[in-house]
């Protein structure tokens, strides 16, 4: 049991400070908490952790006390463009919601694990935010389709997306490009692309050109992942509190 609480508490105890900063408790269970930070402005976001009752914005951000009141959440479909929803004051008035969670839509879209999202901060100052949750374990496949995709990892991870033992994001395609975003930087967006391998190279790791792999500084920090090709990459991440 002892090891299975120092596995947890690695994954979950890397704590960084660009985009998102996230600090963790656990339990033998594998269940904690993640508390990140969210600057004025735009952050990408996701949520890697199984919430309850379930992961939609009005569950992982319930803002029936009015505390997100004024902010704004994307949700990115590459087939259908963005969905937009608002947290407001619960309430009858002209610029309140009936919505017992307080999201103008009722908070449906859901920030699964794996699933990236834009939350944009309207405040002046920094905004903390807590997800609560099971870590997901087991193979898990998130399926990166042509084109565009708002993306994260599945499980609280964070730094070289591909040597990464875990989120292992190897099964890319020559062209591909990831693309990380942090608010606080000038440029924000920060472009890691593949390039040919070099003669003799037979694996993935150091094939991204710009910036070298593609690095998330913090867990819960969202990504573009830009799929050059016609077929899907299949991006596995495996993770178990019993390893």
């Amino acid at each position: 049991m002892r090891t299975k609480t120092l596995l947890l508490s690695t994954l979950l105890g890397a704590i960084g400070t660009v985009a998102v900063h996230a600090q963790s408790v656990y339990s033998l269970n594998a269940v904690g908490y993640i508390n990140v930070t969210l600057f004025p402005g735009f952050n990408m976001v996701t949520v890697p952790l199984i919430t309850s009752p379930d992961n939609t914005v009005g569950s992982v951000l319930n803002n029936a006390s009015g505390s997100l009141t004024g902010c704004h959440v994307y949700f990115w479909s590459p087939s259908s463009g963005y969905s937009e929803d608002t947290a407001k004051t619960v309430g009858a008035g002209p610029f309140d919601t009936t919505n017992a969670n307080g999201w103008s839509f009722d908070g449906t879209n859901k920030a699964n694990p794996g699933v990236g999202f834009w939350f944009q901060n309207n405040f002046t100052s920094n905004l903390t935010v807590t997800f609560v949750g099971t870590v997901p374990s087991g193979s898990i496949t998130n399926p990166l389709v042509p084109g565009f995709n708002l993306v994260g990892s599945a499980v609280p991870m964070s730094g070289d997306l591909a040597s990464n033992t875990i989120s292992a994001l190897t099964n890319y395609n020559i062209g591909d490009a990831v693309y990380t975003y942090t608010p606080t930087n000038t440029p924000p967006y920060t472009k890691y692309s593949t390039a040919n391998p070099p003669f003799g190279h037979t694996g993935y790791n150091n094939n991204w050109t710009s910036a070298g792999d593609p690095i998330l500084a913090n867990f819960g920090e969202g990504f573009w992942y830009e799929n050059n090709s016609l077929t899907d990459v299949q991006w596995v991440e495996n993770y178990s509190v019993s390893q």
